[in-house]
């Protein structure tokens, strides 16, 4: 995929081939073969770690897997969450060192302000993260991890930038390997959730191997011959507010697990540790929902460059096309993934789990529906991404959040888990809701059919059989008819696959049984 630049002919300078980028068929064919790989590492590594700590250790061990989740963008003050769409900007300008070395020093200050928080005042700090005073050493292994994990989340969001997606996706295996491994020792020799801390370090300085050993051979020249310096301020005025809309956004995503759990912890029991025992409940109930969203994120990081270049080249109605097909494609995918996924759920939490997680098992139904509706929320964000709306992608959310938290306060101490899961539900669909209705206020076009892809997702509460009975009807009324899927999505998504099976000596034409009908 290429970019327009703004210069001379003369002023142009091809990027050295360790730079070029990686198409984006190739790219996405490599990250969707190691997430199959990261995945499957992932399930078993969970199912691992529910299997050998009690609910309580898991409580904790998912309060801190969502601080690492809010604090590594809120730490680095958003600014690596630029790379994705400024980084094409900045190379075809001239300034990617420039930039980098702006964004890594204003990450850094960030960052260490952060990191003293929790090394400084670990009673205030663990009471706030964990609801109980942990000792010093262990919130400093907290800092410490904190440090690596947003280091390798730079690392991965810069290269995502210079669409680079085989070498992240590489990154991603290496780092979840290594962390399924010594998080597998952790528990099985010391039963401890500080173990996993010290696996997620271990595993996120692993992760940037393939990175180092990639750049070592790169050069950063690929500048024109003519160029003027940007300033600080010209270049801040750009980059800041789309860092504070990112900044923004990451919090109000992220506090929808930091809202659950804490309002289940303090709520939905009389004390502190039967909330720590529940919210055990709750991540087991969401260990294969959360698959579908670790994959949309990682999916959405690998599209927005390629949406990028091509609104920097003009070529709007391109990108809404993109999100319109990818909206349709994801919908199915991510429906077909939860249907799978509910007919294996009770063999899995009976038997291996041996029952001790009946209640997270109970709202995995409802984890199952929010995730699908956050993944296809995720996705189409891009758009505004792209055009650098990302106050609209604030707003929304905030919304949802607003939602979240007060259907939380209404059903949880009704209901328990159970209503912690169906509020956030009803929040996920609400703002996937008010951002396709944004989009079509923005001129892209979405049709009828979208809406019914949609929709899908809602019947997984029925259970697994009519969902499963209603995917396979879907899946023939798209392959057999264009009501659904039009001939020019149809010709794309063709392109795109069967090009990559013939690549592989499979001669196959055409995916549709009656592609003209």
């Amino acid at each position: 995929m290429s970019i327009v630049l703004n210069q001379s002919e003369s002023d142009r300078s091809s990027p050295p081939a360790s730079l070029e980028s990686d198409s984006l068929v190739s790219g996405l064919s490599f990250m969707l073969f190691a997430n199959v790989f990261q995945r499957g590492l992932g399930f078993i590594r969970n199912i691992a770690i529910c299997r050998f700590l009690v609910d309580e250790q898991l409580g904790l061990w998912a309060l801190t897997t969502s601080f690492f989740i809010l604090a590594a963008p809120l730490a680095a003050l958003g600014l690596p969450g630029t790379f994705g769409r400024l980084v094409s900007t900045y190379r075809a300008s001239g300034q990617l060192q420039v930039f980098l070395r702006r964004i890594a020093l204003g990450s850094s200050v960030g960052a260490l302000a952060f990191v003293s928080y929790l090394v400084l005042a670990p009673v205030n700090a663990s009471s706030l993260i964990f609801g109980v005073e942990l000792s010093r050493s262990t919130m400093s292994l907290l800092a410490v991890t904190l440090c690596f994990v947003i280091l390798f989340n730079a690392s991965t969001e810069f290269l995502g930038g210079l669409r680079k997606p085989r070498l992240v996706s590489a990154m991603h295996t290496c780092n979840s390997t290594v962390f399924t491994l010594a998080s597998l020792v952790g528990v099985l020799c010391f039963s401890d959730w500080r173990t996993l801390v010290a696996a997620t370090a271990i595993a996120s300085v692993a992760g940037l191997v393939p990175a180092i050993i990639a750049m070592r051979s790169w050069r950063f020249d690929d500048l024109p011959t003519k160029v003027s310096m940007v300033s600080n301020r010209e270049m801040w005025r750009r980059v800041l507010p789309f860092a504070a809309s990112i900044w923004c956004m990451n919090l109000l995503v992220n506090l929808f697990d930091v809202v659950d759990r804490y309002m289940i912890m303090h709520l939905a029991t009389e004390t502190v540790e039967q909330g720590r025992a529940l919210v055990g409940q709750f991540h087991s109930g969401r260990i294969m929902p959360m698959l579908l969203s670790s994959l949309s994120l990682m999916l959405s990081g690998i599209l927005l460059p390629y949406l990028a270049a091509d609104w920097e080249a003009g070529h709007h109605d391109k990108v809404a096309n993109s999100q319109r097909l990818t909206l349709k494609c994801a919908s199915l995918f991510f429906f077909a993934l939860s249907v799978a996924s509910m007919a294996v759920a009770p063999l899995l939490f009976h038997s291996i789990l041996q029952g001790k997680y009946t209640d997270g098992l109970a709202i995995m139904p409802q984890a199952m529906l929010h995730c699908c509706f956050a993944a296809l929320a995720v996705l189409m964000q891009n758009y505004f991404w792209c055009a650098e709306r990302g106050r609209t992608v604030g707003i929304i959310v905030a919304i949802g959040l607003v939602l979240n938290v007060a259907l939380n306060a209404w059903w949880v101490p009704i209901w328990g888990l159970r209503g912690a899961m169906t509020a956030t539900s009803v929040s996920g669909a609400a703002i996937l809701s008010l951002t396709l209705l944004e989009m079509s206020r923005s001129g892209v076009r979405l049709g009828k059919g979208t809406i019914w892809f949609c929709l899908l997702p809602i019947s997984i509460l029925l259970g697994t059989v009519p969902a499963a009975c209603l995917l396979a009807t879907f899946c023939f009324v798209t392959g057999r008819t264009n009501w659904l899927l039009s001939m020019e999505e149809k010709r794309t998504i063709d392109l795109a696959i069967t090009s990559k099976l013939q690549g592989f000596g499979l001669p196959i034409q055409s995916i549709w049984s009656i592609p003209n009908r």
